[in-house]
């Protein structure tokens, strides 16, 4: 039996980076032969000498580029997997949802968002998952209190972020690119005269953590980890699952998926407005060994439903289906 090649072309962005790369650590231990690059850092020539009989991608402008076209040509067979981790735009996002369409290969789409089957009724909807074995971190104790772990790149984060300062004062904030943490011209900020905010805000900000290993030591000394929804409306944000693997006691915006799940109260905490989550931060504050007990339970979870491993078992499997290789 030939061993089949997979490539994985991992977004430049921050933790979707993350995502795709567990991804390839889940086809490797399957027993593929993986190969993987960021986006921006492809040797096109390397890529087409790789040959792979399998090109899972989640950076739809390299089909703008033609790359994709490219490797179908030189490789005919090459079975296309799309997966899509945040929420699609039916305008912005436009001219790449065409392209997808008109891309004529053997190809196979998933969704981490379930609100994405109705731009792409063809897309298969697939939970997120994780690389468990890379956030395993041994709990020491807490040495953070509140930390948020997102992008404020929104009006909805950033009203968290300066509603959790406001209650609580200074807390600590985690992201994934340093744009707009340093940044308080961004036009979010418009409506927000308070000085004082401004400045917990800044001295709030730590450092960017964009490694597993680093993301796994912060969230596990934090009692806290508050992740509002940003760009996965109707799914598991990936930043969710970094927080249960780490044994993070985690309170996230709640969605229909979220629910579905997992055991709201028991495997993690949701809130439906910047209200409820201050007043169940308050107890969980002053319930801390509650809070652990539902930390435990998330490892647990995150372990037992949502890791890459049976998630990649699943994706071979519907390939072998469609495709029988």
């Amino acid at each position: 039996m030939v061993m089949k090649k997979v490539f994985v072309i991992l977004p430049d962005k921050h933790p979707y980076s993350l995502c795709a790369k567990s991804f390839a650590q889940g086809f490797e231990h399957l027993g593929y032969y993986v190969g993987y690059e960021f986006s921006s850092q492809i040797d096109n020539n390397l890529l087409f000498n790789f040959s792979p009989d399998i090109l899972i991608c989640f950076d739809f402008s390299e089909l703008n580029e033609g790359l994709l076209f490219d490797i179908k040509n030189k490789k005919n067979d090459t079975i296309f997997i799309f997966n899509f981790l945040t929420s699609l735009n039916l305008h912005l996002d436009k001219k790449s949802i065409e392209n997808l369409k008109n891309f004529d290969a053997n190809k196979i789409i998933f969704t981490v968002d379930k609100s994405n089957i109705k731009i792409l009724p063809e897309a298969m909807y697939i939970s997120n998952s994780i690389n468990y074995k890379k956030y395993k971190s041994s709990y020491s104790g807490y040495s953070k209190g509140i930390t948020l772990l997102s992008n404020p790149d929104n009006i909805n984060v950033l009203k968290v972020i300066t509603d959790l300062i406001s209650e609580f004062g200074q807390i600590s904030i985690y992201a994934d690119e340093i744009d707009y943490v340093n940044s308080l011209d961004n036009e979010l900020w418009n409506d927000i005269d308070d000085i004082s905010i401004k400045e917990l805000y800044k001295k709030s900000y730590c450092f960017d953590i964009i490694d597993e290993k680093s993301r796994a030591k912060v969230l596990s000394s934090s009692f806290i980890t508050v992740v509002p929804i940003t760009q996965t409306l109707n799914g598991i944000d990936f930043r969710i699952l970094e927080a249960c693997a780490s044994s993070s006691f985690v309170i996230c915006e709640e969605s229909p998926e979220i629910i579905r799940l997992f055991d709201s109260g028991k495997e993690i905490e949701t809130y439906k407005n910047t209200f409820e989550l201050i007043d169940k931060i308050k107890f969980y504050l002053k319930n801390p060994s509650i809070a652990r007990k539902i930390a435990d339970n998330s490892r647990s979870t995150a372990v037992n439903n949502h890791n890459v491993f049976d998630t990649v078992r699943k994706i071979s499997d519907i390939i072998d289906d469609k495709f029988g290789k």
